[in-house]
């Protein structure tokens, strides 16, 4: 079950005008003179770097407690940092190639979000007829309490698949792999329909408790997943909205880099060398 989850996650970004507001022993004059917030030895903190630390903050609850804890956390950093610099960990191999890493994530999305991805709002109209379409996230939303064992798909033979079948519980589930020496793990969840594989939604949405799921995984072990209860939580498009519009913008927006991507790679020279062309060329077959 650990496969695409339909992310709904309300987040927030604010920048704010004037992070130093309420802050004592600030004056007008002094804010005019200095973009230093503190110095920590010999290095300066910059309203700039206070800026990105409240940027996520919603700014009816920013007050100078909030603000005195983002420059506290700013020091520790500098600190942190200095003492990294100090013991020349910025040379360090691990080091040099996991900030490059981070440098051509950085640039890549910067590159995406300015030049790629589609500025247009997502319609109302694709906003509700993505909420029509999926009545079990939204309509027909429930939490299922469920029952997981986790079984190798070796064990998963004919006679043991049979009994399964005609088990209504997760007791009797048990009861089944004990029954045939099956080995097993067991986890109890609940799972509300958005935190579901968005491919199993629908199957899940006609559920009833008692029912039993087989799940396959890639590591060679199935998950027997028994409801043993539901509740209907249904979302209206009020509620959901917001989630709806950041989801279909994240597709929306992976939609534009693949179709970016392929005429990319139709007009570039690439070629795979050494046994790296052989292992390209396992693949194509």
């Amino acid at each position: 079950m650990s496969s695409v989850r339909v992310s709904i996650r309300l987040g927030g970004c604010a920048l704010l005008a004037c992070v130093l507001a309420g802050l004592a022993a600030c004056s007008r004059h002094s804010e005019s003179k200095t973009q230093v917030v503190a110095k920590v030895n010999d290095r300066e903190i910059t309203v700039s770097q206070l800026n990105q630390t409240l940027a996520a903050i919603n700014p009816e609850t920013l007050t100078p407690q909030v603000t005195r804890e983002a420059i506290d956390s700013l020091v520790n950093q500098e600190l942190l940092l200095q003492g990294a610099l100090a013991n020349k960990l910025d040379r360090d191999p691990a080091t040099v190639a996991a900030i490059e890493r981070a440098r051509r994530q950085v640039l890549i999305e910067a590159y995406a979000q300015r030049l790629l991805y589609p500025k247009a709002a997502i319609s109302a109209t694709d906003e509700q007829a993505y909420y029509k379409q999926n009545p079990g996230l939204f309509e027909d939303r429930k939490i299922f309490n469920l029952t997981i064992y986790t079984v190798s798909e070796a064990d998963l033979s004919d006679p043991l698949k049979t009994d399964l079948n005609n088990s209504h519980s997760a007791d009797q589930v048990r009861g089944v792999l004990e029954r045939h020496q099956v080995k097993y793990m067991t986890q109890h969840m609940n799972v509300p329909s958005e935190d579901l594989p968005l491919g199993k939604v629908t199957e899940f949405s006609s559920a009833n408790v008692g029912d039993l799921l087989i799940a396959e995984q890639r590591d060679g072990h199935s998950l027997l997943v028994c409801v043993t209860g539901l509740e209907p939580k249904p979302l209206s498009f009020e509620n959901a909205k917001t989630s709806i519009d950041q989801y279909l913008t994240r597709k929306r927006n992976a939609v534009a880099v693949d179709e970016h991507l392929k005429e990319e790679r139709s007009a570039a020279k690439i070629s795979y060398l050494g046994q790296f062309a052989q292992y390209y060329a396992q693949g194509q077959k």
